[in-house]
């Protein structure tokens, strides 16, 4: 189950879009996870399992929190999801090609994504602690994922499974 949480993350967030929403909806997918344990059958997917049950638990957010916040109606997001194996092929085909992005970055670029969206800590804390403004955080982390969304897409393509 741990080694799963940071794909059923990136699962979530892509449908909230909201760091706080995610980590609520999340914690909800890990109970009804470890409560219903026993109805996993032994020897199929448990990615699958698990990425099924969050999907429902976004949906049950939607419903019972979407009120009070501005959201997707459940057809725009059936327009924009995709299948459980679909998510989690596409998911697993780019993890080793991000690692690899990561690698390429430099230093201070790296630890800076890794402090930012690893560890969780708010932009203006991190720019405290630099001595920057916030906004020049913000913008650097953003030129930082324009560069890892390019060079994961360029692996993508080379490998031909763009």
């Amino acid at each position: 189950m741990a080694s799963i949480q940071p794909r059923l993350y990136g699962f979530i967030l892509k449908r909230l879009a909201d760091r706080e929403q995610t980590l609520e909806v999340l914690q909800r997918t890990n109970l009804v996870l470890c409560r219903k344990q026993d109805e996993f059958e032994p020897g199929s997917s448990f990615a699958a399992w698990a990425f099924t049950i969050a999907k429902f638990q976004v949906m049950a957010w939607r419903k019972s929190e979407g009120a009070q916040r501005l959201i997707f109606t459940d057809d725009v997001n059936q327009l924009l999801e995709r299948s459980v194996d679909q998510e989690i092929e596409s998911v697993d085909q780019r993890i080793p090609f991000l690692r690899h992005c990561m690698e390429r970055l430099k230093r201070q670029d790296r630890n800076l994504i890794q402090e930012r969206y690893r560890d969780g800590i708010p932009i203006a804390d991190i720019a405290n602690a630099a001595s920057k403004s916030a906004d020049a955080v913000a913008m650097q982390l953003s030129r930082i994922r324009a560069q890892l969304r390019d060079c994961v897409r360029m692996k993508l393509e080379t490998e031909g499974q763009a």
